[in-house]
């Protein structure tokens, strides 16, 4: 990468603001705004629990986790090594086939099931503040093995104590499907927002009322419907107002780098269109830090890449802060072409290399 004279010197006093502002590590763990689900993807299990009394009752391997009604079955390859008293081979088989979302884990309850129903219960990793809002969503999926209608009576209900969860009771869901989640394939988002009391402590996921809504999927009457479930995130918002909750549900929470032109460090137009995405996010939700990451690739010297980095990340968090992000909230980082994604002799583009990545803690 040639730099001009006079573009250099420019690339130079950016580089000079950036070391008086960062003096940080490049190093971090990337993670979005807290979420207050302990073991939000049931990816963390007992490992020091080699005995158990019944495969049908394997919901005791899961962390943070109880059942709060019945026995929920959880899913995850530890189980592989536990001894169990009492084997059932075919047990989780019966319910489908469906991977988890991410990782390894997944948690499977019948939802719908005449007067049988299942929950899972955690405590939150702190209570939920008075009059706060509360972003929340989770993923479900029905499993095809053995049900035969679907519902839309699945979702999260929050309490001050940890409940106690009967076939009689009747606790209407604070989160609730917006739609019949019938799909046996693939992952639906179970979404909402929540006003909290200031109580709450607890969350359970389910349903723990009667006469569930849904409808038959293979014929005859409403009857059984076993979910999957995967991915629980719960954060705190910072601004609510004038958001409507589809809206809300349907922002992006995942973000793919952001990738520069050959040579080009401007919020160009295109630029700015991938950062609304991130802007909307940091000032809906609560977060503590807005790390902008800047990348180059290995045309220039180090010196020069690492100053085309720094201007990336510059204008990034210039464009960011016209948005009204908070400043304070803002770090940058020149990472220069130290961290490349695409390598010599890849058949991946090169150019993807020049980039920001912006990770919101």
């Amino acid at each position: 990468m040639r730099v001009p004279n006079s573009k250099f010197c420019l690339l130079l006093i950016a580089f000079t603001l950036l070391t008086t502002q960062s003096g940080k590590a490049q190093d971090f763990e990337h993670s979005r705004a807290q979420n207050l689900i302990p073991n939000p993807s049931f990816e963390s299990v007992n490992m020091t629990l080699k005995r158990m009394d019944m495969e049908m009752q394997n919901f005791g391997i899961m962390r943070d986790w109880k059942a709060s009604i019945n026995s929920p079955d959880a899913y995850h390859p530890q189980l592989e090594l536990i001894r169990f008293i009492h084997r059932s081979p075919n047990f989780l088989k019966q319910f489908g086939t469906q991977e988890p979302r991410t990782g390894e884990g997944k948690v499977g309850m019948y939802i719908a099931g005449g007067a049988y129903k299942e929950g899972v219960t955690a405590k939150l990793k702190r209570p939920l503040g008075t009059g706060k809002y509360y972003y929340y969503h989770m993923y479900v999926s029905l499993g095809e093995g053995v049900s035969n209608s679907c519902t839309s009576s699945i979702g999260a209900y929050f309490s001050a104590r940890d409940p106690k969860i009967t076939l009689t009771s009747k606790l209407p869901l604070h989160i609730e499907s917006s739609k019949m989640v019938c799909d046996t394939k693939g992952w639906v988002k179970v979404c909402g927002v929540y006003r909290a009391k200031g109580t709450e402590k607890y969350i359970s996921l389910g349903y723990f009322s009667e006469n569930p809504r849904g409808k038959s999927v293979k014929g005859g009457k409403y009857d059984t419907g076993y979910y999957f479930v995967d991915d629980v995130l719960l954060m705190e918002m910072r601004n609510p107002k004038n958001l409507v909750t589809g809206q809300v549900c349907n922002m992006a929470l995942d973000f793919s780098p952001i990738e520069f032109l050959v040579g080009e460090s401007e919020a160009y137009t295109e630029i700015q269109k991938a950062l609304d995405s991130y802007i909307q996010y940091v000032t809906i939700f609560k977060v503590n830090t807005v790390k902008i990451i800047g990348h180059a690739d290995d045309a220039g010297s180090a010196f020069e890449n690492e100053i085309m980095s720094a201007t990336r990340a510059i204008n990034v968090k210039q464009y960011m802060i016209e948005k009204g992000v908070d400043e304070s909230l803002i770090e940058i980082v020149a990472a220069g072409d130290t961290t490349p994604i695409v390598t010599k002799g890849s058949d991946l583009d090169p150019e993807s290399n020049n980039r920001v990545e912006i990770k919101i803690q």
